[in-house]
């Protein structure tokens, strides 16, 4: 089966409950961003800003932090028992964890229950990838790839905004109930349909992943997902201390940067992948990054925070897919062992990056967005430097 000119708008055949579970694990990630600085708010008091921005930041990276713990775990697990039983687990703790966060009335449940979301989350999604990658040739996963990171940007978008419209209709469970309601359900429809003992055909023992092929990707992963941590964070502060934006226009800029980054991987990165090759994405979509962030500071309308949001979603939408292809065509037959591990630096850089994001918006304000702007136009360099040296070494 091969790419034909409109394969990029349509998905192969057999990914409807992965698009669907790496969906919903994306609306549980984000319906929290909109309101977290309310929450905060309500718990700590509407005038502590400073308090509100570092709380902000760590809440989210606790979600990041966790994935990071745990996926390589899952996903070692997951090429000796099977991918069924560990995405079983992974669905059953979700639900849990979500609907105690939306009754949590202190910092210290919440902080726990968005911990345990992200260990449960690390259950799911590489180990649904890993299921992907066993099954389809190069060329196939490409665009299955594609399409799993639209569906989680489709989560991302349908999340916040939700949330958002909710909250301000008063709604302030709703998107949590629905989002265990789905997570439950999607439990049976994976009983139902993943095969038990499902793994990797060429295993019997697990392999371990060869280093080599992997440390310069995992540093590319770290490097872009440390900025769209802070992007994030900066967006929801930006939003709510400089702007002064409500739940509803900040869900919007989230939803933004979601349509946009679907739109990408779910047209042009198949035909760039199938023309290109997932190595020379990276140097023009970290350049692309670091000139998103880097606009962010002089966004002092909603109108401007909007183009600076698409081109950062534009190039993030590139380089995170690329990213997990290419990791994916280096893993060979361990896909759940080598995607878990591009989960757990995914997830690290992205959790730091919320994290110091929050603690140095208190600090730097708006040049906190210039100095990830260096950080992706060195990742840029740096890919370039990269790609350039490994086609010399194929010719």
């Amino acid at each position: 089966m091969s790419m034909s000119s409109g394969a990029g708008l349509v998905a192969p055949s057999g990914l409807a409950l992965p698009l669907a579970s790496v969906f919903v694990v994306a609306m549980g990630f984000g319906i929290v961003l909109p309101v977290l600085p309310f929450f905060l708010a309500r718990v700590l008091g509407a005038g502590e800003n400073e308090s509100i921005a570092w709380h902000t930041g760590l809440l989210t990276a606790a979600y990041m932090f966790s994935l990071f713990l745990f996926a390589p775990f899952w996903g070692r697990v997951s090429d000796r028992i099977g991918r069924r039983a560990v995405i079983l687990l992974g669905f059953a703790g979700f639900s849990v964890a979500i609907l105690v966060f939306s009754v949590s009335s202190n910092l210290a449940l919440a902080y726990t229950m968005r911990g345990l979301a992200g260990l449960f989350a690390a259950a799911i999604v590489p180990v649904m990838f890993a299921w992907i990658g066993d099954e389809q040739v190069p060329d196939i996963r490409a665009r299955s790839f594609a399409w799993l990171y639209a569906a989680s940007a489709l989560g991302f978008l349908f999340g916040p905004a939700m949330s958002g419209w909710m909250t301000h209709a008063g709604y302030q469970n709703g998107p949590f109930y629905t989002v265990a309601a789905l997570s439950g359900l999607l439990w049976f429809l994976a009983y139902r349909r993943i095969p038990e003992g499902s793994r990797s055909r060429s295993l019997s023992v697990a392999p371990e992943v060869k280093e080599s092929p992997f440390l310069w990707l995992q540093a590319l992963t770290l490097l872009v997902m440390l900025g769209l941590g802070s992007f994030e964070v900066g967006i929801a502060l930006h939003g709510r201390l400089i702007l002064d934006l409500g739940p509803r226009e900040i869900g919007w800029l989230f939803a933004e940067c979601s349509l946009i980054m679907i739109l990408v991987q779910t047209w042009a990165l198949p035909h760039l992948i199938r023309r290109q090759g997932g190595d020379r994405l990276l140097a023009p979509g970290f350049l692309a990054m670091a000139a998103g962030v880097g606009l962010l500071p002089y966004a002092s309308t909603f109108s401007l925070s909007l183009l600076a949001v698409g081109l950062f979603a534009s190039a993030s939408g590139l380089l995170i897919p690329a990213l997990a292809y290419l990791v994916s065509l280096a893993a060979g037959a361990a896909q759940g062992a080598a995607l878990g591990q591009q989960t757990a630096t995914a997830s690290l850089g992205q959790a730091v990056g919320s994290a110091t994001a929050g603690w140095l918006f208190t600090l730097l304000g708006g040049a906190l967005f210039w100095a990830m702007a260096g950080l992706l136009f060195f990742g840029s360099v740096s890919a370039y430097v990269i790609t350039g040296m490994e086609s010399r070494g194929r010719s």
